[in-house]
């Protein structure tokens, strides 16, 4: 395992946060084993985790929330009070079928429009240009080493660790590209599952290796773990009715729900948010 690099960040004013944290020896090739099919060239997070030694945790956390800086860090929330009761009003942490989520919203359009109005309350504050947007509801199924997949030609194609690529970018410019917040509205926690490296750090580690010239956003994930299959993976926790704010242009990453039983459900907003260490 090659040692974790000061990057990406994590800051929060959850107690206990460290104990949400969790490490592992790197990536693998994403196989047929899994139970999916993997577009090739996928990686997923190796099994066998641990949490973090605090030398490891000094270097992923900040606790000063003015050091923070949005475009390579990521935060991590309770929602209010009022939006969880919103949201389990409207219940979709009870529903147990994908194709049940889109109708139990249709249903329920008086409260859905309520939560609108609280979640615009809520997100206000954490965007000093009040720059973000609606994305949409994610769903996907339990027990999947990652959830992010295309549907193509009736075929489910998962992708492994990834950047989004919201937006046209190269690997020096992802910074700049804004975040998201995605809210958990499941029943049982979920995973984020990232590495903690820059796309300009993992150019820069690249040049080592090969001729950068040749890496672009769609193929930097596939060369950088292919040459770095020993870096260590950080895997955070989020809890029902948490949510993180990340640049995922700007860093691998993906959701896992392995071990879990039930469906999972996250509302994402995307724009720039930028000042939560202002509010909760």
């Amino acid at each position: 395992m090659m040692e974790l690099k000061k990057g990406i960040g994590l800051y929060s004013k959850l107690p206990g946060i460290n104990e949400q944290l969790y490490i592992n020896e790197g990536t693998i090739p994403a196989t047929a084993d899994t139970g999916l099919y993997y577009n090739p060239g996928s990686y997923i997070p190796r099994h066998g985790w641990r949490h973090l030694q605090p030398a490891e945790s000094k270097l992923l956390i900040s606790h000063v929330a003015d050091d923070t800086d949005f475009s390579k860090s990521i935060y991590v929330g309770d929602i209010p009070d009022n939006l969880k009761t919103s949201f389990a009003t409207l219940g979709l942490d009870q529903v147990k079928e994908l194709d049940k989520v889109y109708p139990t919203l249709k249903e329920n359009e008086g409260i859905v429009k309520q939560i609108t109005d609280e979640l615009d309350v809520f997100l206000r504050p954490l965007s000093a240009n009040r720059n973000y947007k609606f994305h949409r509801i994610t769903r996907a199924m339990p027990n999947r080493e990652t959830i992010t997949c295309h549907y193509i030609d009736e075929q489910f194609i998962y992708i492994g660790l990834h950047i989004d690529q919201s937006k046209r970018f190269t690997a020096h410019t992802a910074y700049k590209s804004g975040n998201r917040i995605s809210i958990n509205l499941s029943k049982e926690n979920r995973f984020l599952a990232f590495i903690n490296l820059s796309m300009r750090q993992v150019v820069n580690m690249l040049r080592d290796k090969m001729d950068v010239a040749e890496v672009n956003p769609d193929n930097i994930a596939y060369h950088f773990f292919k040459h770095y299959p020993d870096y260590p993976t950080i895997k955070i926790e989020i809890k029902p009715y948490q949510y993180y704010i990340a640049p995922t242009d700007n860093f691998f990453h993906d959701a896992t729900t392995l071990g879990n039983k039930e469906i999972d459900v996250t509302i994402v907003y995307t724009g720039v948010f930028d000042t939560v260490h202002l509010n909760n």
